[in-house]
């Protein structure tokens, strides 16, 4: 009895050690956001000059792990889905590359910048929402500026809203071709691209914006 008992409780001490190496041996996958497809500026030197940044993100999005939300109060963390580096310098070169596209201009650079670098449009943003929503879409809400920096005077200040419901139907359309079932990281990479398109909706209107502000 007490040699069964031992055996007991060997296996039970090991247990939780096993699972942990399980767990630490889970592979981890990484994602970045992707640019809009664009043509390189014909005429360098020629276009604005645009500042892009600084870009705020919400504390709760600042790590590496992906955040969904579940319910209204209530975040999930993707413990091997994570970031591909820091998030807000994925956010910031995403939409840097996105406005060179939509403007047609290289003249873009990145916060924080040399004194000396010609701004004509600083372009700044905070995000409020940046995450999967609880119905599975993609949602970002951000507040953006435009500012002279040449004398600090904003010239635009908006809110926006963009909702990307793709995620799902990308994800059921690369699941796995034996079960059908969407696997994690098909679910993530769709998560992400559905991410990309509503920075790429913003990075449009924010083009629009400084269009329209420089024929006044």
């Amino acid at each position: 009895m007490r040699a069964y008992t031992g055996l007991v409780l060997a296996i039970l001490t090991l247990l939780p050690l096993t699972l942990g190496g399980c767990a630490k041996d889970a592979p981890t996958r990484f994602y970045v956001l992707s640019n809009m497809v664009g043509e390189a500026p014909t005429m360098p030197g020629k276009g604005a000059a645009i500042g892009v940044g600084p870009i705020t993100i919400p504390q709760y999005l600042n790590r590496p792990q992906i955040v969904t939300r579940i319910s209204s109060n209530q975040l999930a963390v993707a413990e091997f889905d994570q970031w591909g580096g820091d998030l807000n310098d994925n956010v910031t070169r995403a939409l840097a590359v996105n406005l060179s596209s939509l403007l047609k201009t290289d003249r873009v650079s990145l916060y924080p910048w040399n004194d000396e670098v010609p701004i004509e449009y600083q372009v700044t943003v905070n995000l409020a929402n940046f995450e999967e929503d609880v119905d599975g879409s993609s949602l970002l809400s951000v507040f953006w500026t435009i500012v002279n920096p040449k004398n600090n005077k904003v010239m635009l200040m908006r809110r926006s809203s963009y909702r990307d419901t793709g995620a799902t139907t990308e994800a059921g359309a690369s699941a796995d071709a034996g079960t059908g079932e969407v696997t994690t990281a098909s679910r993530y990479d769709a998560f992400a691209a559905a991410m990309s398109r509503n920075l790429e909706a913003l990075s449009r209107d924010i083009a629009v914006a400084i269009t329209g502000l420089k024929g006044t």
